[in-house]
């Protein structure tokens, strides 16, 4: 029997066909000729994840995404059926972590398989976790570094704002000493004639003060020798004075010693200070019986002079 080439052609494109169709999926990681089991897990957001990205446990690939369907009646939740080799047995504690493959974010399943207690059957669903990525990593570090980082804007913002005060007193303080600088300045040239003269007035002040004639020295040296002489002069004075003073004394004590004068006599004899002293009882008595017997002494009338005209009529 002979084939023609049109058969032969058509056979040759429907074997490629298949070829081409197998090695495309046994590139994504589909095995025809492996038996697999389907197992189910449910995300919020699979973050790019897509169907043939691989499964793999502790780093190697033992499976594939096979499906992803949008779950409407569950908030929009995506179930991921995954395709794993029936080989691998999964305990009822095993997790689909949704994980990042590298910094550009490839996405891929890594199971996380705990104590085998009981075997998970094929279609059952796993628990589902996601891993934090290197742009949460990065935000979750970003956030209090942008936040301190508006702190320290702000805080730069308040020390330029209290810079420009400053500024601005500097300023006012600088227009301030140019306009007292001018102002002096005016004053100067105003007043330069004047200040000259009196420039020159110091001048000739000093210059009659250095000279040795008719400078100061010759004043400072008469002041001295002024100084000098009354001091001689008051202290011999004082020293006069002084000796005086004391022969007086001496001449006064020699007399009261000789018995000459009231003192001296009061020294020498006692018979003076023995009469002033009764005297002195004599009159202390007469102030005694003065005020107990006023009557003997101080007579007088209510009527003023009655016995007196009495007397004057029996004359």
């Amino acid at each position: 029997m002979k084939i023609s080439k049109e058969v032969k052609v058509g056979l040759l494109a429907i074997v490629s066909g298949i070829v081409l169709y197998l090695g495309f999926n046994f590139l994504k990681g589909v095995d025809f000729f492996s038996p697999n089991n389907s197992y189910y897990a449910v995300y919020d957001n699979i973050d790019g994840l897509t169907v043939s990205n691989p499964v793999t446990l502790n780093g190697l690939a033992v499976g594939r995404v096979k499906e992803i369907t949008i779950l409407q009646n569950r908030n929009n939740k995506l179930l991921v059926t995954l395709d794993i080799d029936r080989k691998i047995a999964l305990s009822d504690s095993t997790t689909a972590m949704l994980a990042s493959s590298g910094v550009l974010g490839g996405k891929y399943i890594n199971l996380i398989v705990g104590p085998v207690t009981r075997v998970k059957e094929s279609d059952d669903t796993l628990r589902s976790a996601k891993e934090q990525g290197i742009a949460e990593i990065i935000q979750a570090k970003a956030t209090p570094l942008a936040q301190n980082l508006d702190s320290a804007i702000h805080n730069i913002n308040q020390l330029v704002k209290q810079f420009q005060g400053v500024t601005q007193t500097i300023d006012a303080t600088l227009l301030s000493m140019k306009k007292t600088s001018s102002s002096l300045n005016n004053t100067l040239d105003s007043n330069d004639d004047a200040i000259k003269g009196i420039m020159s007035n110091l001048n000739t002040l000093s210059t009659t003060l250095n000279d040795s004639r008719t400078g100061i020295k010759p004043i400072m040296r008469n002041l001295n020798n002024f100084t000098d002489t009354l001091q001689r002069m008051q202290l011999a004075k004082a020293v006069d004075n002084a000796n005086a003073s004391i022969a007086s004394l001496n001449r006064t004590l020699n007399q009261i010693n000789e018995g000459q004068g009231t003192l001296g006599k009061l020294a020498k004899n006692d018979s003076l200070y023995t009469n002033l002293n009764n005297a002195a009882e004599d009159l202390d008595s007469l102030f005694i019986d003065v005020k107990a017997n006023p009557g003997r002494y101080i007579r007088f009338s209510v009527f003023g002079g009655g016995k007196d005209k009495k007397k004057k009529d029996k004359k």
